[in-house]
């Protein structure tokens, strides 16, 4: 095959993504035209073989359990009452609600893995109560859209369940190193709320409302539900008792099952919630059948082979190879949706990391940290248009302006764990059991 013609089916669907076509019919369209073209009619057969390879792929069943989760443990309130328990505990701190609100969207993510899930839930919880005392605005909006991302690299994360079956690797593992980064990521947002609130005291009031011993104590008992839950979807995992797929059914059933005990199941919440499930995976796999058939004719007309050559022969290449995945990534998510990253760029870029002899794991964990900021980076942010969503009377251009100093953080985040692998791979060998 010509050395031009994966680079040139690689333009044809940039142009069309440019274009405003929706991506996943770009992909199609883009693998029918090059599939027929190269093989005739035994190109449709090409596309729709790397459709099946999806189809027969048993780690994706969890997606809809992980989103069903995510949405009846919203919908029910529980968010709500988790956020109440961790403002009694640690409300009297200077930046307080922003310190909340962080470890808020980890636990949040260690429950469901969602973004919109945890953007909603800390917009709606948290944005009013940060209004109410005088925060400063960018620092409240940068903080919880910051806070809100962490569910897609904290496991149960959707992109990393997306991204181990198209790469082919372990997705507990990858929840496993998802720990590490989520840590990392947790840091440095907290120290620099903290560091920023002690600079800036005039606009981060200190919070001086005592809340008793014993209310404090009270409101533990909103914790035990969540826990419970975190613990039996990421301890089965890690313990090698259950795989991803079977621990999204083991989080599904404890959620509902809590909600039920709660007394908050109701007709609305679970229809609501079942219709978010239906939504979120049919876009979901929409895309992953497209972004199946284009890598399928794009590595049979060679793109595969071109690309890990080309990248692995640039000077210095285990380090540019890096950079330039990682200004790749970058550079798309502030146009495409994460999903669809994974789905076009993951058949491209990992084979040449993997080349250069990287850990395929810790790649698929910095690949998926790269993510995060596809969410908070305009024009195509979906973290921004979720919170914009709840909170209309805040302008565009505010939130946009908010998640700067937040996008910076995340980049250091992922340097720290490019310059320091241990930060992923300790996690993955002490808990990736699966």
């Amino acid at each position: 095959m010509s050395g031009t013609a994966p680079v040139v089916m690689f333009a044809v669907l940039f142009g069309m993504i440019l274009l405003n076509l929706p991506v996943a019919f770009a992909l199609f369209l883009t693998s029918i035209v090059f599939g027929l073209f190269f093989w005739g009619w035994g190109g449709l057969y090409v596309v729709f073989q790397g459709i099946w390879t999806l189809m027969n792929n048993w780690a994706l069943v969890a997606l809809p359990l992980f989103v069903f989760m995510s949405a009846i443990l919203e919908k029910s309130g529980v968010a709500e009452e988790l956020f109440t328990t961790l403002y009694d505990i640690f409300g009297r701190i200077r930046g307080s609600l922003a310190i909340i609100a962080v470890l808020f969207g980890y636990l949040i993510g260690a429950m469901s893995g969602v973004i919109a899930a945890a953007v909603s839930a800390l917009a709606l919880i948290v944005f009013p109560v940060m209004e109410k005392h005088g925060y400063d605005r960018k620092l409240s909006i940068g903080s919880l859209l910051a806070a809100g991302c962490l569910p897609q690299i904290v496991p149960p994360s959707f992109n990393m369940i997306v991204y181990g079956s198209v790469a082919g690797v372990s997705v507990g593992k990858l929840f496993a190193g998802g720990l590490g980064v989520g840590l990392v990521m947790a840091v440095v947002f907290i120290a620099y709320i903290y560091a920023w609130s002690a600079f800036h005291k005039d606009r981060v009031p200190v919070i001086t409302e005592e809340i008793p011993l014993r209310e404090k104590i009270a409101s533990l008992r909103f914790v035990v539900g969540p826990f419970v839950i975190i613990l039996g979807v990421l301890g089965s995992i890690f313990t090698g008792m259950a795989t991803p797929t079977e621990a999204a059914g083991v989080g599904a059933f404890l959620s509902l099952l809590y909600v039920v005990v709660r007394g908050k199941l109701t007709y609305k919440i679970l229809a609501d919630s079942l219709l978010v499930t239906l939504k979120v995976t049919a876009m979901a796999c929409w895309i992953m059948a497209a972004g199946s058939a284009f890598s399928s004719v794009f590595n049979g007309i060679g793109g595969r082979r071109l690309m890990v050559d080309f990248l692995t022969s640039l000077p210095a290449a285990r380090f540019t190879v890096l950079v330039f995945s990682s200004l790749v990534i970058f550079f798309l998510g502030m146009f495409i949706d994460p999903v669809s990253i994974i789905m076009i760029m993951t058949p491209i870029l990992t084979p040449a990391v993997v080349a250069l002899r990287y850990d395929p794991i810790w790649w698929g964990v910095i690949f998926c940290a790269l993510l995060l900021l596809s969410y908070i980076t305009p024009p195509v942010g979906l973290g921004l248009y979720y919170f914009k969503g709840v909170a209309e009377h805040v302008p565009m251009e505010e939130i946009y302006k908010s998640v700067v100093p937040f996008v910076a953080l995340m980049f250091i985040a992922v340097i720290v764990c490019m310059a320091f692998p241990q930060t992923v791979l300790w996690f993955v060998r002490n808990l990736g059991k699966v």
